[in-house]
């Protein structure tokens, strides 16, 4: 029903992008002016920013490739900068994982949690599922992208009705995230599975509907698997801009557009978008929870990687009215994640969380985003030289949309609780901290997946937080009047 024509089993085709000798560095800014000077190499060399800083002393990761690593680790050891080389060979573990993946002839109809999935491989387990469970799960539509693939949503209900609560969960949104759609798709088996085997999924499912979409970004997914395995927007070409692809799915949203925190050059990685909601998969998010109205009453967002687990707000460093009530819930969702493997996740606001600095008046200057496209076949920065003395000395002019002096902007997360009024409102950062990034092995997929969705089906979570629906207010913020900190890649 749902099985188009992909293409999507994992292949190396002549235009796949290259990491051969790229290396992940992990460089830890101790003061302001260590980080202005990290952020301006970036910058200026396009090179790819794995995570963002959390805090001053808090490891920052980047891409660098092998015709810049001896000179960027040398600059920053000059300046005193710690770095530490986390990933020698990003090709080789790309590549030594992909010859793992086992080839078969026909696609699943069951879920596997030992193995990634290709995008063609979830449309023929989500309509395996359906027939398998016909009066528990519902596969449709949730909207078609620019590439002609449907945004596939699994609707979970014990009784088939619109009138229970529904709890949203959605992974997938950037496509280099595997893990995300890998823990969606064990969450949607242990409900399917566990309904009428287990008591505590059926107390759930008889209280709760589930709405899944295992994939928002699928244009950007099959991308990473044909082509660039650490591709993270959607694959919309871009007008006017040669070779450059793709708007960041998760800028998209119409609560605080084209704020700081996103990026208005086609090129970014974090790049927002013509307009608000321009795009097929943040409609597709959009009006599957505005279809739900007030019936949604939780929302996750799954991504990767850092383990933080996060509530609004991400465009200002302000906190909800409601911040102390979401926290509780937060709380006993950490306890009950970390009770499983001991797994450590930071929590608090997106703001809060990925904060750098308090003080704006140490905001990070200079930088400039560059809308140079890459060159087809290797990462930005490949054919750059790096000069620390000449170039990156920080400047006294302000940034101007670079994603960086700000947290985030036209987030999911932000739209779902300021706009669509969902009460409690959650996006986790899974697996793991770093050793492996978006390149985690998967043998760690299962114990990420377990760990997760302890969150999920606890009755601290669920019921915790519908005991409170009634008494929680929303707060009126406006984007413009606030001031946000330095922050996150969410």
């Amino acid at each position: 029903m749902w099985l188009k024509e992909s293409g999507s089993a994992w292949r190396k085709s002549e235009e796949a992008i290259d990491c051969r000798q790229y290396q992940v560095v992990s460089v830890t800014p101790h003061t302001t002016a260590e980080a202005q000077v990290l952020q301006e190499a970036v910058q200026q060399l396009q090179l790819q920013q794995w995570t963002e800083p959390h805090g001053l002393g808090v490891p920052v990761d980047v891409m660098v490739p092998p015709s810049l690593v001896e000179v960027f680790l040398s600059g920053l050891q000059a300046k005193h900068i710690p770095v530490q080389v986390k990933i020698t060979d990003v090709q080789a573990i790309i590549d030594e994982q992909a010859a793992k993946r086992p080839v078969s002839k026909s696609l699943p109809r069951t879920f596997d949690h030992n193995k990634y999935n290709s995008l063609e491989e979830i449309a023929s387990i989500l309509e395996g599922v359906e027939e398998e469970f016909p009066s528990l799960v519902t596969i449709s539509s949730a909207g078609t992208t620019f590439e002609g693939r449907e945004i596939l949503v699994a609707q979970v209900s014990s009784d088939g009705g619109e009138t229970r609560p529904v709890i949203w969960i959605d992974c997938g949104i950037h496509a280099r995230e595997w893990i995300s759609p890998a823990v969606c798709q064990y969450i949607l088996d242990e409900l399917t599975s566990g309904y009428d085997t287990k008591s505590e999924i059926t107390e759930l499912l008889d209280t709760y509907d589930f709405h899944i979409i295992p994939v928002v970004n699928p244009d950007g997914y099959e991308y990473s698997w044909t082509t660039d395995r650490l591709w993270r927007k959607n694959r919309v070409p871009n007008e006017g801009v040669l070779e450059c692809h793709g708007v960041d799915v998760n800028r998209n949203f119409e609560v605080a557009f084209g704020e700081p925190g996103a990026s208005d050059e086609p090129c970014s990685e974090l790049y927002q978008g013509p307009e608000a909601f321009s795009e097929d998969e943040s409609k597709a998010v959009r009006d599957g929870i505005e279809a739900l109205g007030s019936r949604v009453t939780v929302f996750y967002s799954l991504h990767a990687y850092s383990q933080d687990w996060m509530t609004p707000y991400g465009y200002t460093d302000a906190l909800p009215d409601d911040y102390d009530e979401m926290i509780r819930v937060v709380e006993a969702g950490v306890e009950a994640l970390e009770d499983v493997f001991g797994t450590s996740y930071t929590y608090g606001s997106v703001a809060n969380t990925m904060q750098l600095n308090q003080d704006r008046s140490h905001s990070l200057l200079g930088l400039q985003e560059s809308a140079t496209p890459p060159s087809k076949g290797s990462y930005p920065g490949g054919e750059q030289t790096l000069d620390f003395e000449s170039h990156f000395v920080p400047r006294s002019h302000p940034a101007a949309h670079i994603g960086l002096e700000d947290v985030t902007s036209g987030a999911s997360y932000d739209w779902a609780y300021e706009i669509a009024n969902i009460p409690y409102v959650n996006t986790i950062q899974l697996r793991d901290e770093g050793t492996w990034g978006f390149l985690l092995p998967e043998e760690e997929i299962l114990p990420t997946a377990e760990e997760t969705f302890a969150v999920d089906s606890s009755e601290q979570i669920v019921k915790g937080g519908i005991c409170h629906c009634s008494e929680l207010v929303r707060p009126s913020v406006s984007a413009e009047s606030q001031e946000v900190s330095i922050g996150g890649y969410v």
